[in-house]
């Protein structure tokens, strides 16, 4: 039933390049492996029943999101089966459907459709907090259907309805327990990629200026206005959020991930050579620099109730391998411990750590099955240096 979390998932967090001259002397210039200095973990996986009441597609968009509870939010993506004799989707995202996963194997879906007073055209992001789960939609108030026509890549022609009434950007917010609270139209000050929410009920918008595509980060009032906007140190992040024509991925936007980090928000820039961000919920900018040795990536960062857990690509690697997670020191980025996943699992499969557990799932034929990852050093000497707790 389990599906390969790289070959059958919509993988929206790309690796990240951390900036050379942040190392540390020894480490940076060695530049070399880190893996004979930071301690080795195995990982066993526990299968748990399945989640009754939630229905799984074989596709999922990530990365995961957890709460410190330790329930799992996973995002579905609609597919068409292969030979299902339907015809093939329009160039268009696919729907998305968003469900959480208790630690107690309780099952929730938040379903979008129970706003009636607006027109969604597409999901562009949603974030999950303590107490809430907000997503950023693009939608209309009217609906005013217009046929459009596209390439199908079988040949010839398809045909779509869309609405052509002026979208604008809205949060939806909803309970944790899938009960939708309200709408907030969020004020146009720049195009917002990625959107959080903080305790205070102040939002964090990250994007870019439509102008000239340099990013943007501003914090938002709880009604959508500007609260007020928020300087990124120069040169920890890009001049423009596209791609140039020339470099890796030219025309690309970039992509970001915001990972709730205590009472902060922690912005991994991804598919750059910039490092991570952590903004306060006062609105301080802080910059962190993981002690990892010259040119590794952070591939994404795995949501924790502990320390800082990300997926880190080494600088000998090719750079579609999906490299090892490891135990990054919140306060100093110091690596702590390193990982190896049993049962063929990768480190994309993991949706996050709790209570130190490695929380990973099963998903396919309609099921999810919850796996529980536990911890044990690969030797004697690994023991004895275990991390306090």
């Amino acid at each position: 039933m389990r599906k390969s979390a790289l070959a059958q998932t919509v993988l929206l967090v790309t690796a990240l390049s951390l900036r050379a001259g942040a190392q540390t002397g020894s480490e940076a210039a060695a530049g070399g492996s880190i893996s004979s200095e930071v301690p080795l973990y195995r990982v066993s996986f526990e299968r748990r029943d399945t989640i009754q009441g939630i229905a799984a597609s074989s596709a999922v968009k990530l990365p995961f999101e957890c709460t410190d509870d330790g329930t799992v939010f996973l995002s579905f993506v609609s597919t068409v089966a292969a030979g299902s004799g339907l015809p093939a989707p329009p160039p268009v995202p696919p729907p998305l459907r968003l469900v959480s996963v208790s630690p107690a194997g309780k099952g929730q879906t938040f379903e979008l459709g129970q706003i009636s007073d607006l027109y969604i055209s597409r999901e562009v992001d949603h974030y999950v907090s303590e107490s809430e789960v907000i997503f950023l939609v693009s939608a209309a108030r009217e609906y005013k259907p217009e046929k459009r026509t596209y390439a199908m890549k079988s040949g010839g022609q398809g045909e779509l309805s869309i609405n052509a009434a002026k979208q604008h950007r809205y949060v939806l917010v909803f309970s944790r327990d899938g009960k939708y609270q309200r709408t907030i139209e969020i004020e146009d000050q720049f195009h917002i990629q990625e959107l959080g929410v903080f305790a205070s009920g102040v939002f964090l918008a990250f994007g870019y200026d439509e102008k000239d595509n340099s990013p943007k980060l501003a914090m938002l009032k709880e009604d959508g206005t500007l609260l007020k906007p928020l300087q990124i140190p120069k040169g920890d992040a890009p001049e423009s959020m596209i791609g140039k024509a020339d470099g890796p991925r030219p025309g690309v936007m970039a992509v970001v991930q915001l990972v709730p980090e205590d009472r902060s928000i922690l912005i991994v820039q991804n598919d750059s050579t910039f490092p991570l961000l952590e903004v306060s919920e006062g609105g301080a900018v802080k910059v962190i620099h993981p002690r990892l040795p010259r040119d590794s990536r952070i591939k994404a960062v795995i949501p924790s109730d502990w320390n800082l857990y990300a997926t880190i690509g080494q600088p000998s690697a090719d750079p579609a391998s999906e490299g090892t997670i490891y135990e990054l020191q919140r306060e100093d980025g110091k690596a702590l411990r390193r990982f190896e996943l049993s049962d063929a699992r990768t480190p994309a499969d993991i949706a996050c750590i709790h209570d130190q557990k490695f929380l990973s799932f099963d998903y396919g034929d309609g099921k999810i099955v919850p796996l529980i990852g536990s911890v044990e050093p690969a030797n004697a000497a690994d023991q004895k240096r275990e991390p306090k707790k």
